[in-house]
């Protein structure tokens, strides 16, 4: 039986609403700068915020929603998934804390096998 141990391994702060999950090295070769504030974008307007649906962009991120309104899909330029997700944080902006599940796999040793983000917040001791 694998030994596991859940610790805390940082915070991240938030100030979009919003957080995405990444390799860091998508964002320099694949991230799209487009300027959309100069565009005529009408973001409450599904036409044209379909077009940003899935980029791999700051807009994208806000318009990425397919699971349930909450959280998406970003993909890679040719359409196809995998450079990232991106999800609402459960109370807007702020600093949340991430934790890791680390497991002894044995032969590969210790691994991080799951990380998450508590975007409810920490509970004080106090309260628990």
């Amino acid at each position: 039986m694998s030994k596991t141990e859940v610790v805390k391994i940082g915070e991240v702060g938030v100030d979009s609403g919003q957080l995405m999950l990444c390799d860091p090295c998508y964002i320099g070769s694949y991230w799209s700068e487009r300027d959309w504030l100069d565009k005529d974008v009408d973001l409450n307007d599904p036409s044209q915020e379909s077009q940003f649906d899935g980029e791999f962009s700051y807009l994208g991120c806000c318009v990425s929603r397919q699971v349930e309104g909450l959280a998406g899909q970003l993909n890679y330029r040719l359409g196809h998934a995998g450079v990232g997700v991106v999800a609402n944080t459960g109370l807007g902006d702020g600093c949340y804390p991430v934790y890791a599940e680390i497991e002894d796999t044995g032969t590969w040793g210790r691994r991080v096998v799951k990380i998450w983000v508590d975007f409810m917040g920490e509970e004080d001791e106090d309260d628990a």
